[in-house]
């Protein structure tokens, strides 16, 4: 029996080889390596072997072991602002429009009108699900989130939510019970649970806290009982594989099933509902047993722009979510805060230059040109005329997974990242960069949850006669 993922990287450890040494030295790509240790994928045969054989070669693994960090200087220079590509980046026709779809997003969400129905959030992370929720008509009476600086962006956006606690294990059963009682009826518990929370069966790491989070998430659940639960996680979900074998995505619905709720799961991608962002994700619809209503999710409301029979609006695009933002390149602010570009190297800058959007530098013709290690995916353009690509917490590092601004030379600013998740430009983002990145690149997209919220509020106006008391 080969190693397995632990065991690599711990043998990997002890002989002092990094990661990205190692998939050197067994000519593995460093993602699968990664993947391997995390217990998300196997190897091939041919690839263990492989493994095996480079940490059995003990003179390779000390040469390598002892070889220097390749260095280059980090020499800056001023981008030139070249007028063919400002113009280039002239506000779209759909820009006018998606800046006013957030402007009165963030009206609904300030301006509360009475009657409300209510929801309760957890691992809530800076607030894009609430958001949501809160301009589809609901009250978000309570919160739960673990990180002290997302709960504390989340409780600038949010001052009447009530905070539930920090750590959803430790907020006891007796005490959720009492805040029902003062917070009276909930209709929405909605939450997503980091995917590591998901191992529900088996015996891996079954001391790591993590795996017990879903589990929490429905102890939540039994106490309140709303009438419905909408779950959001990563589309990663779905293949996941418990300690036995079986999908995690059965444990998760036989969960819900033995707490009195009936679920189906739903890929999702938020570009299908107005979010001018490719972002796919995977949706728990759950309803209370008893409400005569199938779990179902919203339709989309957007899809191809050449389609001449249907309803739904065209994809909207980075362009529209950007295109009236002052153009940046490497290293120059504007008068917004969060619309300053991160300042890259001069070899950096030479590797994009000339590169094409929806292309990578390590397509470049020359060899030189080319960055010395990652894949097509990193240093690469986004397109201006197109969804933007999914917005992940690193979308200021130019290295990372499509992150390149797809005129200019520079990676993200924050503001573009808040444009594409759908947060309106007066959300009130504080703490350090890091924070605010993190909050930003984790968040439910506010217009998803928008539409998830009216969707939700049809589910409750539909069953009101069939629903027993509270």
């Amino acid at each position: 029996m080969g190693l397995t993922g632990l065991e690599l990287r711990y043998r990997r450890s002890q002989l002092g080889l990094s990661q990205a040494k190692m998939a050197e030295l067994c000519s593995i790509p460093q993602h699968l390596l990664s993947a391997f240790e995390l217990q998300k994928l196997e190897l091939p045969q041919f690839q263990m072997e492989a493994v095996t054989a480079a940490i059995s070669d003990y003179g390779k693994v000390s040469s390598l072991v002892k070889r220097s960090k390749r260095y280059r200087e980090q020499k800056y220079v001023k981008v030139e602002r070249l007028p063919e590509r400002v113009s280039r980046s002239s506000r779209t026709h759909g820009n006018p429009e998606y800046r006013q779809v957030l402007h009165d997003l963030a009206q609904l969400h300030a301006s509360p009108k009475g009657g409300k129905l209510s929801a309760l959030s957890l691992f809530s992370g800076c607030g894009g699900f609430s958001l949501g929720f809160s301009a589809g008509g609901f009250e978000v009476k309570g919160y739960l989130e673990i990180d002290q600086d997302l709960r504390a962006i989340y409780s600038k956006n949010f001052p009447s939510s009530r905070f539930i606690g920090a750590d959803i294990t430790q907020v006891k059963t007796e005490t959720l019970a009492q805040l029902h009682r003062e917070l009276g009826p909930i209709d929405v518990v909605i939450g997503g649970p980091p995917c590591q929370g998901f191992s529900l069966s088996g015996k891996r790491q079954v001391d790591d806290p993590r795996n017990t989070l879903f589990k929490h998430y429905l102890r939540v659940v039994e106490v309140m009982q709303p009438k419905l639960a909408v779950m959001e996680n990563v589309r990663l979900l779905t293949s996941m594989l418990n300690d036995s074998g079986s999908p995690v995505k059965l444990d998760i619905i036989n969960e819900f099933d033995k707490h009195g709720y009936e679920v189906r799961l739903f890929e999702i991608n938020a570009k299908d509902y107005g979010v001018p962002q490719h972002r796919e994700r995977v949706l728990f619809s759950a309803i209370r047993k008893g409400l005569h209503i199938r779990p179902s999710a919203p339709r989309p409301t957007h899809g191809k722009s050449d389609d001449l029979f249907s309803a739904q609006r065209p994809f909207r695009t980075f362009g529209d979510a950007c295109s009236d933002l002052p153009y940046l390149e490497s290293g120059e602010a504007s008068d917004d805060p969060l619309h300053v570009a991160v300042r890259h190297p001069e070899h950096v800058i030479n590797w994009l230059w000339d590169v094409s959007e929806g292309c990578s530098a390590h397509e470049n013709a020359e060899p030189s040109q080319r960055p010395p290690s990652g894949y097509n995916t990193t240093y690469k353009r986004q397109v201006w005329s197109e969804p933007a690509s999914t917005v992940q917490t690193t979308f200021g590092m130019i290295s990372g997974c499509r992150n390149v601004h797809p005129i200019a030379t520079r990676s993200l600013t924050i503001r573009e990242a808040a444009r594409i998740q759908s947060f309106p430009d007066t959300y009130k983002f504080t703490g350090n960069l890091g924070t605010i990145r993190k909050g930003i690149g984790n968040a439910v997209p506010p217009l998803l949850a928008l539409e998830i919220a009216k969707y939700a509020k049809q589910v409750i106006e539909s069953c009101k006669n069939t629903m027993p008391p509270d």
